[in-house]
């Protein structure tokens, strides 16, 4: 048996020490650790989210600069995806603000082309109230149409420079006889074709009579009949137009179909959009912008029935009463 006699306080104190030492190791280790961890998570996620943050800021000064638009160079996944939506969403705004500067610095020239326009064609209505009493029989049928027409341009005029005041007024409904109107309509195109073997026909019940305002009537079916009508002549190929309507129980249907080769799948995805929807090469698809609100301005819709190789249809839906569609 072996028995040994030590003093407790230098263990005691020895533990203590290296107790002190671990704590200070370990101090040391997590002090270096949270720097590392900060220096990666500075580098991966700080200064990717910094930047993102001034080039927001920087665009933000200046929006319509397209040099100030991010260009995506983060190394974390989530990061990058961000930095190519941002840059997409950025790309679309700058766009749309050239877009409403542009359509800013056309409305203000189209107002006073209007205004000048509006003067002219004034004096030439005075004139023709004149040719209308002419004895001549061919002057004597034609010189109503020639003042209807130029009656429609005054009106349009006076109705562009109130569009641009924000005071467009809105449709004045009445009982238009259809047969009529489509008549003005096909006459002004017909003259329109030249040399090109173009045929017009019209399906219009006898009487059939819809409630809308007569002028606008006249610029959406004129739209949609002349856009037939420059579809079969770039073709250089004979075609034809008709028009139809029909008197359903909750509204009055009017159809415009044409044979020419079909509207392009651009026009197709922008079909109502100014400036987007071009039917044709050149096109501005104003037009049918147009259109669509002076329909929707009648509580109705114009819509794409189909376009193909074999034609093209629109259909303009005009409803009964007070209701909308």
């Amino acid at each position: 048996l072996i028995e040994i006699t030590m003093e407790t306080a230098p263990m005691r104190m020895a533990m203590i020490d290296y107790g002190i030492r671990i704590l200070i190791l370990s101090a040391v280790i997590s002090v270096v650790t949270a720097f590392l961890l900060f220096l990666a998570m500075r580098a991966l996620l700080l200064k990717p989210i910094a930047r993102v943050v001034g080039h927001m800021q920087r665009y933000a000064r200046s929006p319509e600069d397209a040099r100030r638009i991010i260009e995506p160079s983060a190394s974390v996944t989530e990061l990058r995806e961000a930095e190519v939506a941002l840059r997409t969403l950025q790309t679309d705004l700058t766009q749309a603000l050239k877009q409403k500067e542009r359509l800013a610095q056309l409305g203000s020239a189209v107002s006073k082309i209007s205004h000048d326009l509006r003067n002219i064609l004034t004096s030439a209505q005075l004139f023709t109230d004149r040719i209308e009493m002419s004895e001549d029989p061919i002057v004597k049928r034609m010189a109503p149409k020639l003042v209807g027409s130029i009656t429609r341009a005054v009106h349009l005029c006076e109705s562009t420079l109130a569009f641009g005041k924000a005071e467009e007024p809105g449709p004045t409904l009445t009982m238009v006889p259809l047969a009529e109107l489509v008549e003005d309509v096909v006459e002004g195109e017909r003259l329109a074709t030249g040399n090109h073997v173009i045929s017009f026909g019209a399906d219009i019940p006898v009487g059939l009579s819809v409630r809308a305002d007569p002028e606008q009537l006249y610029r959406v079916i004129s739209n949609l009949v002349r856009n037939a009508r420059q579809a079969l002549m770039g073709t250089g190929s004979a075609g034809e137009i008709s028009i139809s309507a029909q008197d359903t129980e909750a509204a009055w249907l009017i159809e415009i179909s044409d044979t020419g080769p079909g509207l392009p799948a651009k026009a197709q995805e922008y079909l109502f959009t100014p400036f987007q929807g071009g039917a044709r090469k050149g096109g501005s698809g104003l037009g049918l912008a147009i259109a669509a609100e002076l329909v929707r301005g009648h509580g109705g819709q114009l819509a794409l029935i189909k376009t193909e190789e074999t034609g093209t249809t629109f259909r303009l839906t005009l409803p009964k009463g007070d209701g909308t569609l």
